[in-house]
C-alpha cells in the first residue's frame, strides 16, 4: 500500500462507517454524551440532504470527519470529530475550511453549528475559521454529574468564498 503525502480530505459515506466510528470513540468526552451511535451516524449520512468528509492521514487512515445537512440557503454542521491523538495537527482546521466550501457549493450563504459553552477548544477552532456567536440555548447539554451547559449557536457567512 502506498502512503499519502499528507492530510487528504475525501468524501465519506456509509461505507466508511467503521473508520468514522473509530474516530468518534476518541473524539468526544464521555462526560457529556455527545458521541453518536453507528445507527445515528449511518442514518443521517444516508439522507439526501447530508454530506460528509473525512480527513485521511499520511497512511490513509481516517483522522477526523465532518457531517453536514443542507436546508436551503443554510447548512448545519452536525458533527466535526478529530481523533484525540491527532489534535493540534491541522485536521480540524482543514475539515472546517472544507465544510465551509462544501456548504457554499451546496448553495448555502451561511453555515451554522452548535457547541457546548465550555468546549473551549472547539469554540477557539470555530472562531479562527470565521464563526461568530449568534444565539444561546440554556441548559441544552447535560454532564454525567448532572450539571447543565448552554449550547452556543454559531454562524459563518460564506459570501467571502465567492471567487
Amino acid at each position: 500500500m502506498s502512503t499519502l503525502a499528507g492530510p487528504v480530505i475525501a468524501p465519506a459515506d456509509e461505507r466508511h462507517l467503521e473508520a468514522l466510528m473509530a474516530v468518534m470513540r476518541t473524539a468526544f468526552d464521555p462526560r457529556y454524551g455527545e458521541s453518536w451511535s453507528a445507527l445515528q451516524l449511518a442514518g443521517t449520512m444516508g439522507l439526501a440532504s447530508s454530506f460528509a468528509r473525512q480527513a485521511l492521514g499520511p497512511d490513509g487512515r481516517a483522522r477526523g470527519f465532518t457531517l453536514c445537512r443542507s436546508a436551503g440557503v443554510e447548512v448545519e454542521l452536525l458533527l466535526i470529530a478529530v481523533d484525540a491523538a491527532e489534535r493540534g495537527k491541522g485536521y480540524g482546521s482543514l475539515l472546517m475550511q472544507t465544510a465551509c466550501q462544501d456548504a457554499f457549493r451546496h448553495g448555502a450563504s451561511q453555515l451554522f453549528l452548535e457547541v457546548r459553552e465550555n468546549n473551549t477548544a472547539a469554540r477557539a477552532l470555530y472562531g479562527r475559521t470565521g464563526f461568530v456567536d449568534v444565539g444561546r440555548r440554556p441548559d441544552y447539554y447535560s454532564g454525567s454529574a448532572g450539571e447543565r451547559f448552554a449550547a452556543i449557536t454559531m454562524r459563518r457567512e460564506l459570501a467571502d468564498l465567492v471567487n
